[in-house]
């Protein structure tokens, strides 16, 4: 390594890093000489003159690729710590360590040469502030990129070679496996066989993926998945099933045993940076690299495969086709068909109508995880409030606020305007000062030349940017809106009269009215069921209301286990269903349908929740505080009828136990005394006071 010349003071007061890299995870398991080397280049830095603590090794990029910075923490780092004036030196066996991308590789000159940071490796010490130096670690690294781009064309010309034979290793779906030869055979555990050939007879038998996921998830069948990586790789893992689960299940080529090569290509635009995996894009079979048939053992035939297709194909079209009407003024009651979103989770809300009602249902769930609905809202409430809010927005008020927001608006563009003029003249006169600076220059000079040149490019790219930014400022600048005193009288009068218009237009007619201005609803309901509704009107502008609508359930909510918790408490107390009712209304409780609670809406409940009233209890074998009529009668030895007719003539003095509702004597030796001595005739009557038997 020559070129210790170039090494100033200034650079060994600064840290010298050894930047450390392999390629691929394999490299680094089997390549161990490599790593050996690259860390003995520490050495090589302390003949140079650093310190062992000046010395700093980044080995962070170990198993990545150098084509792109992202998800190379190392490389970002010591980029960084370069801005940043912290290194005076970068060592590495060779450039391609650094960089095999064109882009990166200046970046991190212009850094280098920016902050007096010297390069070095295997053949010299180089400083990207000079010129030769500088243009001959250029050439290194698009030598570099281009070595790259050779490795992966002969590569892929081997790829691409086996493909067309259908012999490329790929990974197999679940369902099949390789043996211990490679060869690709049925997975040998039955149940991930049988549950395969299912989705697709119950394909064939219902017509569509949705159906199978219904038919699945209402079953509790799940689906086997064979895990490609983590810490489950390799072993079956038995999941519920979902909307891509199965069709990618049924769109498999593999599964009517073809193989094929080239579905999907990676489409750089798409691609997230740092993750490999993404971007993908689906190509048509006429565009797929490789198709060979009969290669793998088949779950289907190719012909059924295609008809799979065909029928996914035809059911996404009508789909499409359904959902582009929805969108149209539709017949039917419903206003804001085609507008209304799920408030929670953004999805479009569709119409179901029944005899004279409708209602709003949020369906996504449902269609793609086969799970319940997120919402079912009654939708004539909502149309209501929706129109209300469209009637206020009329009134001669809101027109004068129009006035308001369009004037401050206008004040809002104009200032914008003219700021963007402003930035329009500065950059006419940085480009002209730098278009001058560029022609005083001598040609002679050329890398001052070349700096001037760029510098004079960037402030006409900035420039045209300014302009087209002002550009388009000026082609959205609305025109002002000036309501002359007729219109505004036409308006005002409207207002007042489309009320009592209303109900005389059409349906349609309404539909179309209120298209005029709305272009979105909102709608989310609370357990109570209130519905906040969000309104987007034309303009940006957003308004919010609120309306009761029914509950069609309260089934495992809050609002469902605070009516049970008092009902529960109020039965303990020996409340009746009516009293619970009462009690339920006067505390402010309502059920999920009708104005208030009835005791055959209690004693439902408390059917539901198995809750059963005292006198139930008894019945059911619950041993109550006291002995029961016809417990005492068998104490005694008389019959209950005799006890009964006892208690009418007044000889015996007892009250029905509230909680219980039924007569319980005290259970006690003196109770059953008392009334062994009444049935003897030693005594006329006798008498069971209620804090006696509470005792």
């Amino acid at each position: 390594m020559n070129g210790s010349t170039k090494i100033l003071p200034t650079h060994r007061q600064r840290q010298a890093v050894v930047y450390l890299r392999q390629s691929t995870p394999k490299q680094v398991l089997q390549n161990c000489e490599s790593a050996i080397n690259q860390r003995a280049l520490r050495g090589r830095l302390l003949e140079l003159g650093w310190r062992r603590d000046q010395i700093v090794l980044i080995d962070e990029d170990q198993a990545r690729s150098a084509r792109q910075v992202a998800g190379r923490e190392g490389f970002q780092r010591l980029v960084a710590d370069v801005s940043l004036r912290k290194v005076g030196l970068i060592i590495g066996t060779e450039v391609a360590r650094l960089s095999r991308n064109c882009a990166d590789w200046h970046r991190l000159l212009e850094l280098c040469a920016l902050f007096d940071t010297l390069i070095a490796d295997a053949d010299g010490v180089y400083n990207p502030r000079d010129f030769n130096d500088r243009l001959l670690l250029g050439l290194k690294g698009t030598l570099s990129e281009a070595e790259l781009h050779s490795l992966r064309l002969r590569l892929d010309a081997g790829r691409l070679s086996k493909a067309g034979r259908g012999e490329l290793v790929q990974h197999l779906p679940t369902g099949l496996v390789r043996d211990a030869c490679g060869v690709a055979r049925l997975d040998p555990d039955q149940s991930v066989q049988d549950r395969i050939r299912m989705v697709f007879a119950k394909f064939f038998e219902l017509g569509s993926a949705q159906k199978v996921l219904r038919y699945m998830a209402h079953h509790g069948l799940k689906l086997p998945r064979r895990q490609t990586s983590g810490l489950y790789a390799g072993t079956v893992l038995w999941k519920g099933p979902n909307s891509p689960a199965l069709l990618s299940i049924l769109k498999n080529p593999a599964y009517a045993g073809a193989f094929t090569y080239g579905r999907r290509i990676t489409d750089p635009a798409r691609q997230v940076p740092g993750r490999p995996a993404t971007g993908k894009v689906r190509q048509p079979q006429d565009r797929w690299m490789a198709l060979v048939k009969d290669v793998y053992p088949a779950y289907i035939t190719w012909e059924e495969h295609e008809r799979v297709l065909a029928t996914i194909e035809e059911n996404r079209q009508k789909m499409a086709e359904r959902l582009t009407r929805k969108q149209a003024i539709r017949r039917g009651a419903a206003l804001l068909t085609g507008l209304v979103r799920c408030g929670r989770c953004g999805h479009a809300m569709h119409v179901a109508y029944k005899e004279n009602r409708f209602q709003y249902i949020c369906q996504y769930s449902s269609s793609h995880h086969a799970g319940a609905n997120c919402q079912y809202l009654t939708g004539r409430p909502i149309d209501e409030a929706v129109v209300q809010e469209f009637f206020r927005v009329l009134q001669p008020a809101e027109i004068d606020a129009l006035e308001r927001v369009n004037s401050k608006q206008a004040e809002h563009r104009h200032e914008l305007k003219h700021h963007l003029e402003q930035e329009v003249r500065r950059l006419e006169f940085a480009a002209s000062r730098a278009e001058r600076q560029y022609d005083s220059v001598d040609p002679e000079n050329r890398l001052i030349a070349a700096t001037l040149e760029k510098r004079w490019e960037e402030a006409l790219v900035e420039l045209e940017q300014a302009k087209a930014r002002l550009a388009e400022l000026k082609a959205r600048d609305p025109q002002p809106v000036a309501i002359p005193v007729e219109l505004r009288a036409a308006f005002a009068d409207a207002g007042r009269r489309l009320p009592e218009l209303w109900e005389r237009l059409p349906v349609e007619s309404r539909k179309t009215l209120l298209r005029t201005l709305v272009t979105g609803v909102n709608l989310n309901r609370d357990e109570t069921g209130v519905v906040t509704i969000r309104i987007a009107w034309r303009g940006g502008f957003v308004s919010e209301r609120s309306v009761g609508v029914p509950v069609v359930t309260i089934r495992d909510t809050d609002r469902e286990r605070g009516v049970m918790t008092r009902i529960r408490h109020l039965v303990e107390a020996g409340r009746d269903d009516a009293a619970i009712a009462g009690d339920l209304n006067c505390g402010g409780y309502r059920p999920c349908r009708g104005a208030a609670f009835t005791a055959a809406i209690v004693s439902k409940l408390r059917r539901r929740h198995h809750i059963v009233m005292g006198l139930e209890r008894v019945r059911r074998g619950e041993r109550p505080p006291g002995y029961t009529v016809r417990e005492m009668a068998g104490l005694i030895g008389v019959d209950p009828s005799w006890i009964s007719r006892k208690m009418s003539r007044g000889q015996i003095l007892l009250e029905k136990d509230p909680r219980y509702k039924c007569y319980l004597f005290p259970r006690t030796r003196t109770a059953v005394g008392q009334m062994k001595q009444l049935k003897s005739g030693k005594v006329l009557q006798v008498s069971f006071p209620k804090e006696h038997r509470d005792g």
